[in-house]
């Protein structure tokens, strides 16, 4: 899976500069990013720890862009691991400057607290942008998606695949004369036939600018899944401090 995974995004950023190469009025894709480091500790009477990481590149030809998007975090609780989630994402937006534009997108997780071993989710919909200020951008989506998902369960493994609808919010706001950036996300993916049997995240980032390139950030991330391993709880809260690298 892995394997056609990168065949399909070298495939993508390929496209996305044939597609800004095409008209005589085209611009050149411009390629962007960022990385981000956040991270706890406590000790004492409990002693525990978390890092996380997470990081974006984007190509943003004439037609076509393309967001590959990476995260990681490890944690431990008196010495034994008790956090170890990876996410990744591909998403590709056509005719991503208009207002109402069609996308594809392919999502991978792992997650060891929840006994997630691997869950994909590979879907298509639309994105309609009802803010379109650079500095004030927010659109929200819609999309329908097939899940796979693969659960650890002693002794066992137990599989699952269902349809979901996958709502998106998604908000940036910079104020106090850019001083400060607000970044909202919020995701709800009910079962296309039981809306009961949902997952929900939501991520808020206020992110302080240091320099052009360097911001300092606090992350609050919120965590619901319908479908975990026996033993684990649905919810997870996460709160971080940290650095970013913009380029």
């Amino acid at each position: 899976m892995i394997k056609y995974l990168l065949i399909l995004i070298v495939y993508l950023f390929i496209i996305a500069d044939y597609c800004s190469s095409q008209s005589e009025d085209s611009v050149r894709s411009a390629y962007s990013g960022y990385i981000n480091f956040a991270g706890l500790y406590q000790s004492g009477n409990t002693n525990k720890f978390l890092v996380q990481g997470k990081g974006e590149l984007k190509n943003a030809g004439k037609y076509l862009e393309t967001i590959l998007y990476l995260s990681g975090s490890y944690g431990e609780n008196k010495s034994s691991k008790d956090d170890n989630t990876y996410y990744l994402s591909l998403t590709t937006d056509l005719f991503y400057r208009n207002i109402f534009s069609p996308f594809a997108l392919q999502y991978l997780e792992y997650n060891y607290s929840k006994g997630i071993e691997i869950r994909s989710q590979t879907g298509a919909g639309g994105k309609y942008i009802f803010i379109s200020a650079v500095n004030h951008k927010s659109s929200v989506s819609l999309a329908l998606i097939y899940e796979y998902l693969n659960l650890v369960q002693e002794p066992g493994i137990t599989q699952s695949s269902n349809l979901r609808f996958s709502l998106r919010i998604k908000s940036k706001q910079m104020i106090i004369n850019k001083r400060l950036n607000i970044k909202l996300l919020g995701y709800y993916q009910p079962d296309i036939t039981e809306f009961s049997n949902s997952n929900i995240y939501a991520e808020v980032v206020l992110e302080i600018p240091m320099t052009k390139m360097i911001k300092l950030n606090a992350n609050y991330n919120y965590n619901f899944d319908n479908e975990v391993s026996v033993g684990r709880k649905r919810a997870d809260n996460k709160l971080t401090f940290g650095a970013g690298l913009n380029f």
